[in-house]
């Protein structure tokens, strides 16, 4: 009972502020301008901070946390292959969508968030550097997909990497990791500034997610929808914690493990799907869904993990 209250005390939050993100922006307290210019706040500027502050004062090496960002990959790239069989049955138009809501998790927000509440400073340190990893394989998978299932895009490498290259976060992470490595000392003062400006990111984050949500879409939703929140909320840490028990990873390091795979479908995968000419019906869903189904896949996987590690 501990373990599950445990594991309720991480996700319960969390899914209270996107629900109160959700009631602020249908009491129109929330304009959808003010979360477009928020969201764009948080991915420019205050997530990037938040991301160098936490892993330039994390107190453990880039180098111990190896067997974790090498579980995460595996797990990440064994999981690809594994949503494409399921998409097969599919319909062409449907099976880009259904593949990149699989797998595509909000590593960014709520996986972040539920690492930082789970195990503080050093868990949220941890989950940076993964989400750095998986995210590049995340952007390669689903430009690719769309490109192979769409008639009117196509794939060019020279985007990919300048996406890559041009993504505040990753930059954040890597700036982050070499001022550690040249042992760079900032002045207090701008590193207060830095704490006061992480500090506002994950609750106005959560925020405009839920705000963004549309519940709606729940009512049709399909088969599709929900084979994919299931593959993304059920296989995907089952698939990333055998490779973490495979590399004997500690405690803490398999429970951020579990929380960053168990993250619903990230609200991108939607955006990619519109901008595509994919099935952006059917991403829009998965969004809605896997979050929704996220609080008590994420609350009961998390109890039986505290139970058993």
């Amino acid at each position: 009972m501990e373990t599950f209250a445990f594991a309720l005390s991480v996700t319960g939050p969390i899914f209270l502020t996107l629900l109160i993100g959700y009631g602020l922006a249908r009491a129109g307290l929330l304009s959808e301008s003010f979360v477009d210019d928020a969201s764009r706040l948080v991915f420019l500027i205050t997530l990037p901070v938040l991301l160098f502050i936490k892993i330039f004062n994390a107190e453990s090496a880039l180098a111990d946390e190896w067997p974790l960002l090498l579980a995460a990959t595996l797990g990440t790239l064994v999981s690809l292959p594994l949503a494409w069989l399921m998409a097969r049955p599919l319909e062409y138009g449907d099976r880009s969508a259904f593949i990149q809501g699989a797998f595509r998790g909000n590593l960014g927000i709520i996986g972040l968030a539920w690492a930082a509440k789970a195990y503080g400073n050093t868990g949220l340190a941890q989950a940076a550097l993964l989400m750095a990893v998986v995210t590049m394989i995340y952007n390669l998978a689903a430009v690719s997909l769309f490109a192979a299932y769409s008639q009117s895009q196509a794939f060019h490498w020279r985007r990919l990497l300048k996406d890559i290259a041009q993504n505040p976060l990753i930059i954040a992470i890597v700036m982050a990791l070499l001022a550690r490595q040249l042992e760079l000392v900032f002045p207090a003062m701008l590193l207060q500034t830095g704490d006061y400006l992480a500090s506002i990111t994950l609750p106005l984050a959560l925020l405009c997610i839920g705000a963004s949500l549309d519940f709606s879409l729940l009512r049709r939703s399909s088969l599709s929808a929900f084979g994919a929140s299931a593959f993304k909320l059920l296989i995907v840490p089952v698939v990333l914690l055998a490779f973490g028990w495979l590399l004997d990873l500690p405690a803490q390091s398999m429970g951020v493990l579990f929380l960053m795979a168990a993250a619903p479908t990230a609200t991108v995968s939607f955006i990619m799907a519109r901008a595509m000419g994919g099935n952006s019906q059917l991403a829009a869903n998965i969004v809605a869904l896997s979050t929704l189904l996220s609080v008590v896949t994420a609350s009961v996987g998390l109890a039986l993990l505290n139970s058993v590690v």
